[in-house]
């Protein structure tokens, strides 16, 4: 076992205390924080060297995480959720000004996703709280798909990984602006 290899509640507790997590998704290996937390939600760009005006997915629990955080939604939005989620399916979604300013961008719109990959789900539930997901890899590089090599790129003292298996997806989740239905992503 690699020694920085965290079981479930070890990685819920790992988020929880601003750390940086590596994590299976649904196709690829991610690397993650509590999104809440601005000093981690920065460290993940300076990890990835990504820009600043890139902005991340979030994945959630259930859209009643984020509630507080997004406008009110027609019927017809949350019929199209129903249908997508859980699943490899991103959204933009329109937020409010309750969302804290370090997840704020220039849209106006937040990428939210609801897994239906278990280990995501079980890190989830157990973590309780809205958690940033992107490649773990270095901006603009390949992404990684062995956890020693991602280990050894984010060789840090505060970064560990969930110890799971991957989905067998083989693309990133496609991305779909709720309003328009616009597919940013396939």
């Amino acid at each position: 076992m690699h020694k920085k290899s965290l079981n479930l509640l070890s990685s819920a507790n790992h988020l929880a205390e601003g750390k940086i997590l590596i994590h299976p998704t649904e196709g690829i290996w991610g690397i993650g924080c509590n999104a809440l937390n601005k000093k981690s939600f920065l460290r993940i760009y300076d990890l990835k060297k990504r820009p600043k005006n890139k902005s991340f997915i979030l994945l959630i629990d259930s859209l009643h995480t984020v509630s507080k955080y997004i406008n009110q939604l027609s019927v017809e939005e949350l019929n199209f959720i129903d249908r997508v989620w859980p699943g490899p399916t991103t959204l933009l979604i329109d937020y409010n000004d309750k969302l804290p300013e370090h997840l704020q961008n220039v849209s106006g719109k937040i990428a939210l996703r609801v897994s239906n990959h278990y280990p995501i789900k079980s890190l989830l539930k157990a973590f309780n709280g809205i958690m940033v997901s992107t490649s773990a890899n270095i901006s603009g590089q390949d992404n990684l798909n062995n956890i020693d090599e991602i280990m050894k790129v984010f060789n840090e003292s505060d970064v560990a990984y969930f110890d799971d298996k991957l989905g067998d997806n083989n693309k990133p989740s496609r991305i779909i602006d709720l309003h328009t239905r616009a597919v940013i992503r396939d």
